[in-house]
C-alpha cells in the first residue's frame, strides 16, 4: 500500500488518515481507531473513525473540554497514556459508545512543535490488550499523524484566506464599476449573463430574460440599460402581474381626461414616460390577453394612442421583457401569443438558478454583509467558516433574493457580530422562539402569537446590545483589553468597544 505518495498526501490528507487507521489494523488489532482534531482550545471534533464499533453518528461527535478536565489533562501534557486492568479509564466517548469498564484502550495526544492539535485514541473489547512497546509504535505513527493533521488545517487556512482575498478583490471590481454594483458574481455560467448584457446593451434589440424568480432579472435590465447609449434617459419598469385589467391599458398607454368614471386629468403611461429609454416588463407573461395585440403594435410601430383619445403618439422605446415561467409552453398553450413572443424573444438570456452557480453564494452573502456593515450596529459583523459551509450546501429555492433575506436576518440574530449555521436557519422556521436571558437571540413568539405578545419581548436594539458588552464584561471582570479581555470575547477592536460603551452609557465594572 503507497501511503506515502506525494501526490496523493497533496490532494487529499483526509483520505490518507483513513488509510493510516486501515493500515494500522493489520498490525494492532482494534475494535475502534478514532482521530480527533482540536478545534479551538475548548473542542475535540472527530476527523477519521474507523473499527467494528463505528457508527455513522460518531462522525459528527464532540467533545468539550471544559467539560472533560480527564482529557484535557493529558493533552496538556503531551504524554500518551496507556489504560490497563489496573487504571481508570478516562471513559473518552461514555456518553455514546458503551464500552466495558476494562476494555484496553490507548489515548495519545497529537501536537507538533510544542502546539496541541487533536488525539489519537485506539480501543479493544478486550482487557489487556496492548504493552507499553506498542504504545511507543503508535506515538510513533501519531507523529505522523501530527504532521498530516497540522498541514491539512494549514491548507484549509490558506485556501479559506485565497476565498477571502477573491471575495474582497470581487468586492473592490464590482465597488470600482457602478454598472456592476448590484450584479455580484464570478461564476462561468454568471459570466456567461454578463457578456450577454454587455453585447446586446450597444443595440436597440428587444431582450427576453427568463429564469426563476429571486434570480435577477430585473437587476440585469437595469444593467443592460446603463450600458447603453439611452443610459441617460428613463429606466422605467412594470410589473405585468400586478396590473388591474381593466386599467393595464391606460398603465402602458396612458388616457385622456374623462376616457372613464376615474380619468379626471391627462396621464401618460409608461411607453410615453419611457420615450428614448428604456422599458421594463417584468412578468410579461401574466400581461392581459386583451393587451397583448396593442403591445405588438406599439413594438412594432412603435406609436400608440392614448386611452379615450384619438391623437397617434410616437415614442422610441427600448423594450426589456422578464418572465420566470417559460413563454414557449405559454404559446404552446395559446396563453400568450406567438407573434408577441418572437417580437420580444429577438435576444434571449436565461438566468441561472443560483444551484448552478455555488460558487458565487459566499460572494453574494459577503456583498450583503458589505452594505450592512455601512450601519454601526453591524460594523463587525461576519461568517464562520461552519456558516460559510452552510451557505455552500444549500440549494436555494429563492436564489439571490433568499441569500439577502437570510443575510439580513442572520446578521440580526448573531446580534452583529458571528454569523453561525444555526443564525442562519435554512431548513428551519421562519420564527424563533427567543429568551431574554440571551440577547445574541432574536426574541420572536410563534408565528400564530397574538401581536402584543410579538411586541412585548421584542427588546429595544440598544438594549439587546448594552446586555451583551454588560454580560461580556462581567465574564473578563472588566477586563477590555488583552487576549482575555472583552474586545477580544466580543471581536471587537478595544478602542470600537469603548466608543460603544461611551455610546450607551456603560462603565467598566
Amino acid at each position: 500500500m503507497s501511503l506515502f505518495n506525494p501526490s496523493t498526501f497533496a490532494i487529499d490528507p483526509e483520505q490518507i488518515l483513513h488509510l493510516i487507521l486501515e493500515a494500522l489494523d493489520n498490525i494492532v488489532e482494534y475494535d475502534l481507531a478514532v482521530i480527533l482534531k482540536l478545534l479551538n482550545n475548548n473542542t475535540l471534533a472527530v476527523e477519521q473513525a474507523r473499527g467494528r464499533l463505528f457508527f455513522p453518528e460518531l462522525q459528527d461527535y464532540q467533545i468539550d473540554l471544559k467539560k472533560r478536565e480527564d482529557i484535557a489533562e493529558i493533552i496538556g501534557k503531551q504524554k500518551p497514556v496507556l489504560f490497563t486492568s489496573e487504571d481508570n479509564h478516562i471513559d473518552t466517548y461514555h456518553d455514546i459508545i458503551d464500552l466495558p469498564f476494562d476494555h484496553s484502550c490507548m489515548f495519545v495526544p497529537l501536537h507538533l512543535q510544542g502546539k496541541p492539535l487533536g488525539v489519537l485514541t485506539l480501543d479493544h473489547l478486550v482487557c489487556d490488550m496492548y504493552s507499553s512497546s506498542t504504545l511507543s509504535f503508535i506515538d510513533t505513527v501519531a507523529r505522523l499523524i501530527s504532521i498530516i493533521v497540522a498541514q491539512n488545517r494549514s491548507s484549509k487556512e490558506l485556501l479559506s484566506a485565497q476565498q477571502r482575498l477573491t471575495r474582497e478583490r470581487n468586492l473592490l471590481l464590482a465597488a470600482k464599476s457602478d454598472h456592476f454594483q448590484d450584479v455580484i458574481g464570478d461564476s462561468s455560467a454568471w459570466q456567461n449573463v454578463l457578456d450577454a448584457s454587455r453585447l446586446v446593451a450597444v443595440s436597440d434589440l428587444s431582450v427576453l430574460i427568463q429564469g426563476e424568480t429571486g434570480t435577477g432579472k430585473e437587476q440585469i435590465a437595469r444593467l443592460i440599460h446603463r450600458l447603453s447609449p439611452r443610459a441617460d434617459k428613463q429606466f422605467v419598469a412594470l410589473n405585468c402581474s400586478v396590473l388591474n385589467p381593466q386599467l393595464a391599458e391606460s398603465e402602458l398607454f396612458g388616457h385622456e381626461k374623462g376616457a372613464f368614471t376615474s380619468a379626471c386629468s391627462q396621464r401618460k403611461g409608461r411607453f410615453e414616460l419611457a420615450d428614448g429609454g428604456t422599458l421594463f416588463l417584468d412578468e410579461i407573461g401574466d400581461l392581459p390577453s386583451q393587451l397583448q395585440p396593442k403591445l405588438l403594435r406599439a413594438l412594432q410601430e412603435k406609436k400608440f394612442e392614448r386611452v379615450g383619445g384619438e391623437k397617434t403618439i410616437y415614442s422610441n422605446v427600448r423594450v426589456i421583457a422578464a418572465s420566470h415561467v417559460n413563454l414557449e409552453q405559454a404559446v404552446k398553450e395559446k396563453r400568450f401569443r406567438e407573434d408577441l413572443y418572437y417580437r420580444l424573444n429577438v435576444f434571449p438570456i436565461l438566468l441561472p438558478p443560483l444551484r448552478e452557480r455555488k460558487d458565487d453564494v459566499v460572494l453574494l452573502a459577503e456583498y450583503f454583509l458589505s452594505l450592512l456593515r455601512q450601519q454601526d450596529y453591524y460594523a463587525d459583523v461576519h461568517l464562520s467558516i461552519k456558516a460559510v459551509d452552510s451557505l455552500q450546501k444549500y440549494k436555494w429555492p429563492g436564489n439571490v433574493r433568499e441569500v439577502q433575506n437570510v443575510i439580513r436576518r442572520s446578521a440580526l440574530v448573531a446580534g452583529g457580530k458571528c454569523i453561525e449555521p444555526e443564525h442562519l436557519a435554512l431548513k428551519g422556521s421562519s420564527f424563533w422562539k427567543g429568551s431574554n436571558t440571551n440577547p445574541g437571540e432574536i426574541l420572536y413568539e410563534t408565528e400564530n402569537s397574538e401581536d402584543k405578545n410579538y411586541t412585548d419581548n421584542l427588546l429595544p436594539l440598544d438594549v439587546v446590545l448594552s446586555n451583551h458588552i454588560r454580560k461580556a464584561l462581567k465574564l473578563c471582570n472588566g477586563k477590555i483589553y488583552g487576549e482575555n479581555g472583552a474586545a477580544a470575547l466580543l471581536g471587537l477592536k478595544p478602542t470600537t468597544l469603548q466608543s460603544r460603551m461611551k455610546k450607551l452609557g456603560i462603565s467598566r465594572l
